[in-house]
C-alpha cells in the first residue's frame, strides 16, 4: 500500500507543477518531487508524469546540500 502526502507545490509553466510528497512504500519513508502536468485538451486536475524522482528521506539532506551548492553556482 502506497500512502502520500503532498507538502508543496512549485508552479512550473503555464501547464505543469512539480508537487513535492511524503510517500510510504513498503514500510519506508520516501520523498517523491513529480512533474503534474495539464492535459491539452482537457484543463482538468494536473495529472503525475513519469518524470520526477523518488528518493529515500534518509538521503534529503544530500538532496538539499546538492541544491544549495546548484543555486550558490547560478548565482554567480
Amino acid at each position: 500500500m502506497i500512502a502520500s502526502r503532498t507538502v508543496a507545490t512549485i508552479h512550473k509553466n503555464n501547464l505543469e507543477e512539480i508537487r513535492v510528497g511524503l510517500i510510504e512504500r513498503g514500510g519506508f519513508a520516501m520523498v517523491d518531487m513529480r512533474v503534474f502536468a495539464v492535459s491539452h485538451h482537457a484543463h482538468d486536475e494536473p495529472r503525475p508524469t513519469k518524470n520526477g524522482i523518488c528518493i529515500p528521506h534518509t538521503q534529503l539532506t544530500r538532496l538539499i546540500e546538492a541544491l544549495q551548492i546548484a543555486q550558490r553556482e547560478a548565482s554567480r
